[in-house]
């Protein structure tokens, strides 16, 4: 039958849908009560959580976790044509439990654009150049929506790429900025960037990746109607906030690489 499931057990025919339980919390933006409106959720950074890839990181940014995998680089077969430069294959997919509304196992329009948004922000800061004739494959899963994923995808796959020895410029770090009305909210949860997504003037969202040492957004991408002057105040504080996840990457990194340094046989 069309429409139906059938490889996934459902419930009765009196059960209703369990959101209908949930209470229902004060989406009013006028103030937030957890923390400022300038101060970061608590993070959570790991590399090497996936055993058979070249690469991997894990995020946790409040309630916003991500995993990315970095296979590779393979040489891509039965190419004719040889180019200097290597090719990168990125994908984004959330997992059906990640979202309120359950998604599909086929790649939505949002993902695909999210894709390649993150393609576009590597090509930038991967030197491709040292590998010819080869593909890095990047895959990235959304395990929970809490605001901010293509931010913290990008810092996730910034962090697995180190972690799989790809030469890299610099590390790369995602930050997001929503605004409302005046008001400037780092790294906003999921209730605040759907509140500032609005068709209203001076509300949007920023999101940018960013390289620290040779201070280069290689990412920006906006959703909302904002001023230039907004545009340049919230684009300031998203680099300013990046430079301060900054360390937490760098201490992972440290500990990371002392963790394989404990591994190796010593002679």
């Amino acid at each position: 039958m069309p429409g139906v499931d059938l490889y996934r057990n459902t419930g009765p025919e009196g059960s209703v849908d369990y959101k209908i339980y949930q209470e229902k919390e004060d989406k009013n933006l006028e103030k937030r009560t957890d923390r400022k409106d300038h101060e970061l959720r608590k993070m959570f950074l790991k590399t090497g959580v996936i055993s058979h890839a070249k690469g991997s990181a894990f995020i946790e940014v409040g309630d916003t976790k991500v995993e990315v995998g970095v296979y590779g680089p393979r040489e891509i077969p039965k190419r004719s044509d040889f180019s200097m430069k290597g090719i990168l294959s990125c994908e984004m997919k959330f997992a059906p439990f990640a979202c309120s509304t359950r998604r599909g196992h086929q790649r939505d329009s949002e993902e695909i654009e999210l894709g390649l948004l993150l393609k576009e922000c590597l090509e930038s800061t991967v030197r491709m150049n040292l590998y010819p004739k080869s593909c890095i494959d990047i895959f990235v899963t959304v395990l929970e929506d809490g605001g901010g994923v293509l931010a913290a995808a990008i810092t996730a796959t910034g962090m697995a790429l180190a972690d799989a020895q790809i030469d890299m410029y610099d590390n790369l770090v995602g930050s997001c900025i929503s605004v409302n009305q005046g008001r400037f909210l780092a790294d906003p949860s999921l209730d605040e960037e759907v509140s500032c997504s609005d068709a209203g003037h001076e509300q949007g969202n920023i999101t940018i990746g960013y390289l620290n040492t040779s201070e280069q957004v290689v990412c920006l991408f906006s959703q909302g109607v904002l001023s230039a002057a907004s545009m340049d105040t919230a684009l300031n504080l998203a680099v300013k906030k990046a430079e301060e996840i900054l360390p937490a990457i760098q201490e992972c990194q440290i500990k990371s690489f002392q963790a394989k340094l404990n591994r190796m046989p010593q002679p």
